[in-house]
């Protein structure tokens, strides 16, 4: 390798290991201004992180927001959070801000064990 061409490498290298670590790097969130969008849940509380403040929940589909899925969901209050357990059937509050949402106004819904994603499921009339 001549001369030049380490020269040329070595000048290239702090702007290509920016560039990886750039890429690798999460967007900032997403802030509004506006007033947070509300939308009910309804679903099966499966792990809970005390830590990162999180409840993995197993929801049914959420109304002009989500399909049915399991997916982590921040829970800003600590109250809320005290409130969950895991394998309990709940009714939330998911609040929506721009890109950043939050499970709040959290309480028990009426179901039995292995029975809370089907308690309200839609019935089917045809």
């Amino acid at each position: 390798m001549t001369l030049k061409a380490r020269l040329l490498f070595v000048c290239q290298l702090p702007l290509l290991t920016v560039l990886a670590i750039s890429c690798g790097s999460k967007p900032l969130a997403e802030t509004s201004n506006e007033a947070p969008k509300q939308y009910q849940l309804h679903g099966e509380v499966t792990r809970l992180d005390p830590q990162g403040k999180t409840a993995t929940i197993n929801a049914q589909k959420i109304e002009g927001w989500m399909d049915a899925m399991s997916m982590e969901y921040p829970v800003k209050d600590a109250q809320d959070f005290f409130k969950l357990q895991p394998n309990e059937c709940i009714d939330a509050t998911v609040f929506v801000q721009g890109t950043q949402y939050w499970v709040a106004d959290v309480r028990p819904a009426n179901a039995g064990p292995g029975a809370c994603l089907a308690a309200k499921t839609p019935a089917e009339t045809k």
